[in-house]
């Protein structure tokens, strides 16, 4: 994991997400903005945004946004962290944002122009593309203590998956959704941050790039995972957590009922072993992120599919925005924007209800 790579955190870091930081496609650097534990960010690149900060992106924050790794030297960084992938790739036309995907290694020329000024000028690259930059010439470009991190490699040592192991003392809540690019993982991350605020040892198991990035107990790119493992990989991750904690959160990816991602959502749920589950959706979206002419399940088809294949029941129900809350009210479970006031809270409330009993008391931990 990234916190293991470096003797002091958090990092001075430039996040490069040039052309997407306001769009779908800048989750990673927003998760990094909103969450992380393990940078500190200084400066955005993207020549694209309108707005001299990050304000207008993630409310709260107030990072610079400059045009260039030149610009953003200034701010003394520490490293440059590529927070896109090739596939986040995309250009402004008229205004507008054009996602228009490349293949694994074909960057454009700015990318790599801003990878190697970076390494020239000292500082250490922490990179979320597909491409392995440890590979190519930028390897021997480093000097003495400068580091190249490739945070989507592979987990080493794949465990096999046994169904057999419990754990011996944290409760773990699993947050699955409808889609890709709904609110999975900043849900996961403020429940988390909720449960730390009431006094509760709690941990999180990352899935995913920004969750590596934001700091997390345990963590692995599970997509880098053949499907057979990954199952077993959130097992072992989860059992690792376990003795730490008394509650773990983790993100699931995608939907168990996507076309292309369904092996990989499934496998996450069921190697998780969750005591409760919280949904989350966006009511407005109609097709899959990317894949416009699929259109998303049935919501409560999904639900019972999730609890089908879990073991354990949705609890409630995280989606953006009040108008959001009030539409997905009448499914009749606990619903909650988790960026709006207590959303967070009404969210843990309802997880623990699930192990709690009808009392409802915040006692968490125990076996499973």
């Amino acid at each position: 994991m990234l916190v293991s790579e470096f003797p002091k955190l958090p990092l001075r870091a430039v996040l490069f997400a040039d052309g997407a930081f306001s769009h779908p496609e800048g989750k990673t650097a927003q998760g990094v903005l909103r969450h992380s534990t393990a940078l500190r960010p200084v400066a955005i690149v993207d020549r694209s945004h309108p707005s001299p900060t990050s304000a207008s992106v993630v409310p709260g924050t107030d990072v610079p946004v400059v045009g260039s790794i030149e610009e953003a030297m200034r701010f003394d960084p520490e490293a440059l962290v590529v927070a896109l992938t090739e596939s986040d790739f995309g250009e402004s036309v008229d205004g507008k944002f054009l996602h228009t995907p490349r293949d694994p290694g074909d960057l454009p020329v700015f990318w790599w122009d801003t990878i190697r000024t970076a390494v020239r000028h000292g500082l250490h690259v922490i990179s979320c593309l597909h491409a392995r930059l440890l590979e190519t010439e930028l390897a021997g470009m480093l000097a003495e203590g400068q580091r190249i991190i490739d945070i989507r490699r592979p987990y080493e040592n794949l465990p096999k998956y046994s169904g057999r192991l419990t754990r011996t003392r944290a409760k773990l809540i699993h947050v699955a959704g409808s889609d890709c690019v709904v609110g999975k993982r900043t849900a996961a991350l403020q429940i988390h941050r909720e449960a730390l605020s009431r006094g509760i040892d709690s941990g999180y198991v990352g899935t995913g790039q920004t969750c590596l990035l934001a700091g997390c107990t345990e963590g692995a790119i599970i997509d880098r995972t053949p499907v057979f493992q990954a199952a077993g990989l959130v097992e072992h991750l989860v059992q690792r957590a376990d003795p730490r904690h008394d509650l773990l959160a983790i993100k699931g990816q995608a939907s168990v009922m996507h076309p292309a991602f369904g092996g990989l959502a499934t496998a996450i749920l069921q190697g998780s072993q969750p005591d409760a589950v919280i949904f989350v959706h966006d009511p407005d979206r109609g097709a899959r992120y990317h894949w416009d002419h699929l259109p998303l399940a049935d919501l409560e088809t999904e639900i019972r599919m999730v609890e089908q294949l879990g073991g354990a029941p949705v609890a409630a129900i995280a989606t953006r925005g009040r108008a959001g809350v009030r539409r997905l009210s009448a499914l009749g479970l606990p619903v909650a924007d988790v960026l709006d006031g207590d959303g967070a809270a009404v969210l843990l409330d309802a997880a623990e209800a699930v192990w709690s009993g009808p009392r409802g008391a915040r006692a968490v931990g125990g076996t499973r």
